[in-house]
C-alpha cells in the first residue's frame, strides 16, 4: 500500500516538474503585464470605493458596510500580485518554483495560501451574504427591522472571516515540498486528504455560493417583475434601480461570479478527480490553464468596484459630491492665498521708494 502511494507521488512529482518547466519566458512577461493591469485597476477602484463610503455619511448603509469590507479585502489581496510579478520576471520559472531554498518556498506559500486564500474566500462569502441580505430586504423587509442592524452585520462579517480562515487552512496542509533537478517545487499532491479537501473546497467556495446566488437573485427578479412597482428602494440595491436595471444587475453579478471562479475550481477538480496519466500528454497546456485560473481569480478585485459601486447612481452622485467638495476647499484656499498676498502688497506699498 505504501509502495503504491509512494509510486503515485513520485510519478506525480515527475509530471508536475515536466509541466512547470516547459514555460517560455515571453508568456511570463505577458502574464506579468496582465497582472499589473489588474493591480492598477483594483487599486484605483477599491481605494475610491473605500473613500466614498467612508467620507459620505449618506453612504453608511448596511449594503455599503458589506461593500466596504469587500473593497478592503480586495485591496489587501491586490498587493501580493507584486510578489508574483517579481517572481515571474526575475526567476523565469512558473509559479511555485524556487531557486532560493526551502525557506523561500515556505514563505511564499504561506503568503499565497494563508493570506491570498483567506481574502479570496472572504470576498466570495461577502458576495454571498450580500445577495442574501438583498433577498431578505426585498421579500421579507419586516424581518430586518426587528433586529439590530449594525449588530447583525458585525456578527455576520465576523462569521464570514472565521469561515474564510477555516476553509483555507486545510489547503495549506495539502502542500508538499520536493526537489526537482534544478529547483524546489511547492505543490499539492494527489493524496486522499488532498482529494477530500479539494472536493470540500469546491463545494463550499463555489457550488454553495453559486447555488445561493442563483436562488436568491431568481426570487428577487420574480418579486420585482411581478410587483406593480417601477422603482425599487435604494436600500436594497444601493440605488434607485428600475426593473430592467435590477434584472440586468442580477444577471451580470451571477455571470461574473461564474466567469471569475469556474476556471479555478475546474482546474482543481481535474487535477484531483482525473488520474494524471490521462492528461499527462496535455502538460504543455498546464501553464496556460494555471495562468487563466489565477488571472480570473484576481479579476473580481477589478469587477467588484465596477458592479457594486460604479453602476450605482447613488455612488456616482456621492463621488461627484466628494470631488466638488474637494474642489471648493481648494478654491477657498486659493482665494485666501490671493487675499493674503494682496494684503501683503498693500502693506509693503507704503514702504516702497518711488
Amino acid at each position: 500500500m505504501n509502495d503504491s502511494v509512494d509510486n503515485v507521488t513520485e510519478d506525480w512529482h515527475k509530471y508536475v516538474t515536466l509541466a512547470l518547466s516547459e514555460v517560455p519566458y515571453s508568456s511570463q512577461v505577458i502574464f506579468s503585464i496582465a497582472l499589473l493591469f489588474i493591480f492598477v485597476a483594483s487599486l484605483v477602484g477599491n481605494v475610491l470605493t473605500c473613500i466614498v463610503i467612508y467620507y459620505d455619511k449618506t453612504m453608511h448603509t448596511v449594503t455599503n458596510c458589506y461593500l466596504f469590507n469587500l473593497a478592503v479585502s480586495d485591496l489587501l489581496v491586490t498587493f501580493p500580485i507584486l510578489i508574483i510579478i517579481y517572481q515571474l520576471l526575475t526567476q523565469k520559472h512558473e509559479l511555485f518554483q524556487y531557486n532560493n531554498g526551502v525557506f523561500s518556498c515556505n514563505f511564499v506559500m504561506c503568503i499565497h495560501f494563508l493570506i491570498i486564500g483567506v481574502l479570496w474566500n472572504n470576498s466570495i462569502l461577502v458576495m454571498t451574504a450580500l445577495s442574501i441580505e438583498r433577498y431578505i430586504a426585498v421579500c421579507y423587509p419586516m424581518t430586518l427591522k426587528r433586529t439590530g442592524v449594525w449588530q447583525r452585520v458585525g456578527k455576520i462579517l465576523g462569521i464570514i472571516w472565521t469561515i474564510a480562515v477555516l476553509e483555507t487552512v486545510p489547503e495549506f496542509w495539502m502542500l508538499e515540498i520536493f526537489n526537482s533537478e534544478s529547483t524546489i517545487i511547492c505543490f499539492s499532491t494527489p493524496s486522499w486528504f488532498g482529494r477530500i479537501v479539494m472536493a470540500v473546497s469546491a463545494v463550499l467556495t463555489f457550488i454553495v455560493p453559486l447555488t445561493i446566488m442563483i436562488f436568491v437573485y431568481s426570487r428577487i427578479a420574480l418579486r420585482v417583475n411581478h410587483n406593480n412597482v417601477g422603482h425599487f428602494d435604494g436600500a436594497v440595491f444601493n440605488s434607485g434601480f428600475k426593473k430592467k436595471k435590477v434584472n440586468k444587475l442580477i444577471l451580470t453579478l451571477t455571470l461574473s461570479f461564474v466567469f471569475c471562479w469556474l476556471p479555478c475550481f475546474l482546474l482543481k477538480a481535474l487535477m484531483f478527480a482525473v488520474h494524471y496519466k490521462k492528461f499527462a500528454h496535455l502538460h504543455k497546456w498546464w501553464s496556460v490553464a494555471n495562468k487563466i485560473a489565477m488571472f480570473n481569480s484576481w479579476l473580481p478585485t477589478v469587477l467588484n468596484p465596477l458592479l457594486f459601486s460604479a453602476m450605482s447612481t447613488k455612488f456616482r452622485k456621492s463621488f461627484k459630491r466628494l470631488c466638488e467638495r474637494k474642489l471648493r476647499k481648494r478654491g477657498v484656499r486659493s482665494e485666501k492665498c490671493e487675499a493674503s498676498s494682496c494684503e501683503r502688497e498693500k502693506s509693503t506699498k507704503y514702504y516702497q521708494v518711488e
